[in-house]
């Protein structure tokens, strides 16, 4: 089912242990070894590379599953893999997985194709989302690298979720449908909070979850319910990477102040097939994805650089600071100059 994977040479102990120390915050540094890891993920999960033996421990930081209620549970990860490593687990039953990664590029395949799912590296990282749905007996294969760091929230909802509020998944029915999303500082600010959440008591600890974890899954489903979804079948692999491609260099900048036929020019593709399998993939056209993705780079300039409203606007793109101000309360709920303040 799978191409064999080459194993690239690992770094030495040292210098993963250096990359650890490096990129954990502090008191985050807890080692996960193979038991944990095949206890957590539970029954079907399979350690490929490297063997058990020649890995103790496989990483450092906090991993996560937990159980919200009935079809609906949380993963929780904000890891340092110390090896090249690759996984393996076989899905047995039907789900649909809200995605939003933090940090990382680890590349996820289900069966013969890849998930696209790659936030980059800070700091120099650009959260990302999708909806992918599952519903057929596969096998899901993860490679990461040595010393690269993962930031993600996965809430996986089964049938008993939808059926317990009367919603119907029945546009979610294709198995590996993708519905990419563009996930809003708030939610940024969610996924955080359950990635390192508040030290709360019993239950209260459960609920505060749940809340979150709920947000998160209405911000994505809105976005993605009326999106013609992208079945991972329909384009082949390079046609697939030619895409991740181009959405990272939109989310770069270097496209800012290209038209589509330059754009076109940089990846090697001709225009109009590159806006139809952008548009098959993120349900939107490449403007409309430029559009947002600077608007998510002003966002970010002004929360965590401290530039102005008006620099923030020309990094978006407008030349009246109004027309900025409207469009960005139009898409994260809120004005700029609050953003620094509250999410």
């Amino acid at each position: 089912m799978f191409a064999s994977v080459p194993s690239p040479a690992a770094p030495s102990a040292r210098g993963r242990k250096t990359a650890a120390r490096r990129r954990l915050p502090a008191g985050a540094a807890c080692p996960i070894d193979v038991d944990r890891l095949c206890a957590q993920v539970g029954h079907g999960h399979q350690l490929l590379c490297p063997s058990a033996g020649q890995a103790a421990p496989l990483m450092q930081g906090s991993f996560s599953i937990t159980p919200l209620r009935d079809g609906m549970s949380l993963h929780c990860t904000d890891i340092v893999h110390l090896h090249d490593m690759s996984t393996q687990y076989a899905i047995q039953e039907q789900s649909i997985k809200v995605m939003l990664k933090l940090e990382g590029n680890a590349q996820v395949i289900v069966g013969r194709h890849p998930l696209p799912l790659d936030a980059g590296e800070a700091p120099n990282a650009v959260p990302c989302g999708a909806v992918v749905t599952l519903n057929a007996p596969d096998t899901l294969r993860r490679h990461s690298r040595a010393g690269s760091r993962q930031r993600m929230v996965v809430l996986t909802l089964r049938p008993a979720w939808f059926d317990a509020l009367r919603i119907s998944p029945e546009l979610f029915r294709e198995h590996l449908s993708v519905r990419p999303w563009k996930p809003s500082l708030r939610a940024i600010a969610i996924a955080e909070q359950l990635i390192h959440p508040l030290e709360l008591e019993g239950p209260m600890q459960r609920l505060h979850q749940e809340s979150r974890a709920l947000d998160l899954i209405v911000e994505a489903l809105s976005q993605t319910m009326a999106a013609k979804p992208c079945s991972a079948a329909t384009l082949l692999a390079g046609d697939q990477q030619r895409v991740r491609r181009l959405q990272q260099f939109l989310d770069s900048g270097e496209a800012d102040q290209l038209d589509l036929r330059a754009i076109a020019l940089h990846i090697g593709c001709n225009a109009n097939t590159l806006q139809q399998q952008f548009r098959e993939v993120c349900g939107q056209s490449i403007f409309d994805y430029l559009r947002r993705s600077r608007l998510q780079r002003a966002a970010h300039a002004l929360q965590h650089d401290g530039v102005s409203v008006a620099r923030a606007a020309e990094i978006a793109g407008y030349s009246s600071q109004a027309n900025f101000s409207t469009a960005f309360r139009r898409h994260f709920g809120l004005p700029p100059k609050h953003c620094r303040n509250r999410v």
